[in-house]
């Protein structure tokens, strides 16, 4: 063989070996974005904490709870069907549905006496005139925690109501209601002084029954 042609087969496998060095490192430049690919799913592994959070906190919200359609003014064939009579006061929950449940039965005089003096509208006449044009009145509410103090306990409860016209027309309030009970075992004269409302405040609502109910009130 030629000294020519050795010369060039020389030349041929060192042109070959440098363009393989050349084509490695692009190739792995090629390859080098793909960690780029395990950061941008990191945003959504830091968010799944604060979607567990919120789905923890939907579990722990006091579920809302509705008065059943026995316990309201309905229509009968012979006229109007009235809820049987419940006068319950051991619980804020219980209280509020008896002060309804007396509306319902147009026993204003029960009803004006589950307010405390202090909270209630001085004068009776006009407590039921308010009530008036009112047929049936529907309750949805959650479950609220007390807030006791020196001797006495406190609820802030929250709840909505349906109330519906003599006429049919049904109208949505939501709100709080302030709930009072002095310490039954610091009661030592009588008259005794049972579980009572001391405010209430209801606005109109646009929505529907159970989403007018707030999730929370403030404490009283």
């Amino acid at each position: 063989m030629s000294t020519d042609r050795m010369k060039s087969l020389r030349l041929a496998v060192l042109v070959g070996a440098l363009g393989l060095s050349v084509a490695l490192p692009h190739a792995y430049a090629q390859e080098a974005p793909k960690p780029a690919a395990k950061e941008s799913a990191e945003p959504t592994a830091q968010k799944k904490p604060e979607a567990e959070k919120k789905d923890q906190a939907a579990e722990t919200k006091a579920p809302v709870e509705e008065t059943k359609p026995s316990e309201q003014t309905q229509d009968a064939a012979n006229g109007v069907t009235v809820p049987e009579y419940r006068d319950d006061r051991s619980s804020p929950q219980a209280l509020i549905e008896s002060y309804y449940n007396a509306i319902n039965r147009k026993e204003y005089t029960r009803a004006y006496g589950y307010y405390s003096e202090e909270g209630r509208e001085p004068d009776f006449k006009t407590f039921v005139k308010g009530y008036e044009n009112t047929k049936s009145v529907k309750v949805a509410l959650r479950k609220t925690e007390p807030d006791p103090g020196a001797g006495q306990i406190y609820w802030s409860q929250p709840l909505a109501i349906e109330a519906e016209s003599n006429d049919g027309k049904k109208e949505v309030f939501g709100g709080c209601y302030t709930i009072h009970l002095t310490n039954p075992a610091m009661q030592e004269e009588p008259p005794f002084k049972p579980i009572e409302i001391m405010t209430g405040s209801l606005s109109k609502s646009e929505l529907e029954l159970e989403k007018s109910v707030p999730e929370a009130c403030e404490a009283p």
